[in-house]
């Protein structure tokens, strides 16, 4: 309250938001009617109305049937939200390889227990970590780029993308300083959106520059679109403006030089030619069957591919079945642990530890104390479980070598059969010698609601996101 206080309100200048009906005093209200806020002199005597329809200013009324009537036409939204009819294809959902080895190996290492669909979500949520195989059941066949997965129906499309995206993998380029350009020019082009100098039509790196503009600033047009833009200045400053700014240039250098040998300056135009005789052709494949992630898939310009990935995606997240079948095959060959917690129908978990019950007979007393307490207080915190460094102890050696599961959410469960999970198994015990204190200072009615007060279960733990990204396309790990 101090701090808006000290608001200078006066920065507003002469700016009154408060409401017209506020401003004319607490006689006035929201309700009234217009004509009790208006003085005998400012109301309008009824015969100087004009009639309703009267929109001429003269005498006569002009009737409605001289009008031109209103013609309500349809919605087309079909004509406006066009949506390609989807690929008609077989489309597999699947974990790819990369972030399913991540995955696995984080299993392996963690004793706690993931609830199988929490993961299949961990991955449908990551459109990289997320491996679609795609059969076209008609005569398509795509091809595709063997650096990054993109694909298009078109080699034209492909061919495109791997010079666009993949020339920097194989050339190095550079800044360097030159002479500013000589001879007699008439004119100079400008970019019409964004005013930068082009240079003069004829140069000889003309074409290069513009395709360079359209590469690094409007991606999104094409070579037609973007020249159309483009405007002649003939005022002689502008143009010496422009020979005064070139007087830099990029050059580019063969990638894995051998040491000591000369790596010769190349143009963009010069490295795109030798990039295209020697690298392009072998980086695209026609393949039988598409194998791509999800998120490349969303960036390919064939489009009815995109809306069927879509809607595979969307169907598989409102219910993962093939995500979770995928991974489950995968954690049984890597030799996960699975079980069901509650009943037989219960929610699925998979764990890397080996779950076995355990036998109170033959453990130290201060071990069988611990086990017995969660036996009688399934699904219970840490905070209940363990009160001091010994007990924290125990109840670690219980969760690696098995006999009490530790799930995500933060509680802890005796193995049997069918583990309890859940809120409806969760209660706090009763409360140690300060009880009894804290009692009859409460009062027993306060006392027993107190000890009958379930336990809060902590934020549910989610996996650390993977970052690796998909180098490359193969099929998942096979039951």
């Amino acid at each position: 309250m101090e701090e808006n206080a000290k608001l200078d309100l006066g920065s507003l200048g002469s700016f009154d938001f408060t409401p017209d009906w506020a401003k004319k005093g607490p006689s006035a209200t929201v309700s009234a009617p217009r004509h009790q806020h208006e003085s005998a002199d400012q109301r309008k005597p009824s015969g100087d109305r004009k009639p309703f329809g009267d929109r001429s200013g003269g005498g006569e009324r002009k009737p409605f049937a001289g009008r031109k009537p209103f013609v309500k036409r349809p919605f087309n939204r079909e004509a406006r939200f066009e949506r390609p009819q989807p690929l008609a294809a077989e489309i597999k959902i699947l974990p790819e390889t990369k972030a399913l080895g991540t995955i696995i190996r984080k299993l392996q290492g963690d004793s706690h227990a993931y609830k199988l669909k929490d993961l299949a979500y961990f991955f449908l949520d990551n459109p990289s970590s997320v491996l679609l195989k795609v059969v076209p059941k008609g005569e398509e066949r795509f091809f595709q780029c063997k650096a990054c997965g993109f694909a298009a129906l078109k080699e034209s499309d492909v061919l495109d993308h791997v010079l666009a995206a993949h020339l920097g993998d194989y050339y190095d380029s550079k800044e360097i300083d030159c002479e500013p350009p000589k001879g007699n020019f008439n004119c100079v082009a400008k970019c019409g959106l964004s005013g930068v100098l082009l240079g003069p039509p004829n140069l000889h790196e003309f074409n290069s520059i513009v395709r360079e503009m359209i590469r690094t600033r409007y991606p999104e047009m094409s070579e037609e679109q973007y020249r159309a833009h483009i405007e002649m200045v003939r005022d002689a400053e502008q143009i010496e403006a422009w020979r005064q700014s070139a007087v830099k240039k990029t050059v580019f250098f063969a990638k894995g030089t051998a040491d000591g040998a000369e790596s010769v300056p190349l143009t963009r135009e010069q490295a795109e030619g030798e990039f295209k005789r020697m690298l392009q052709a072998s980086l695209v494949e026609q393949p039988k069957q598409l194998m791509i992630t999800a998120e490349a898939a969303m960036k390919s310009p064939v489009k009815p591919l995109v809306w069927a990935v879509r809607d595979a995606l969307e169907a598989e997240r409102r219910a993962p079945y093939n995500m979770c079948f995928a991974l489950r095959g995968a954690f049984h060959h890597r030799k996960l642990h699975f079980f069901r917690a509650n009943d037989a129908r219960g929610p699925e978990f998979v764990t890397g530890v080996e779950l076995k019950e355990f036998d109170a007979e033959h453990a130290i007393p201060e071990l069988a104390a611990v086990a017995k307490f969660i036996a009688e207080h399934p699904c219970s915190p840490k905070v209940d479980i363990a009160a001091n460094e010994a007990e924290e102890k125990h109840l670690n050696w219980l969760v690696t070598t098995g006999h009490v599961v530790a799930f995500t959410n933060g509680v802890y469960s005796m193995v049997e059969k069918f583990p309890k999970y859940g809120p409806q198994w969760q209660k706090r015990p009763a409360k140690a010698a300060s009880a009894p204190v804290e009692a009859e200072a409460k009062g027993p009615a306060e006392a027993a609601s107190a000890d009958e007060e379930p336990v809060a279960s902590a934020p549910e733990a989610t996996i650390e996101k993977v970052e690796e990204k998909n180098d490359e396309n193969s099929a998942v790990v096979a039951e």
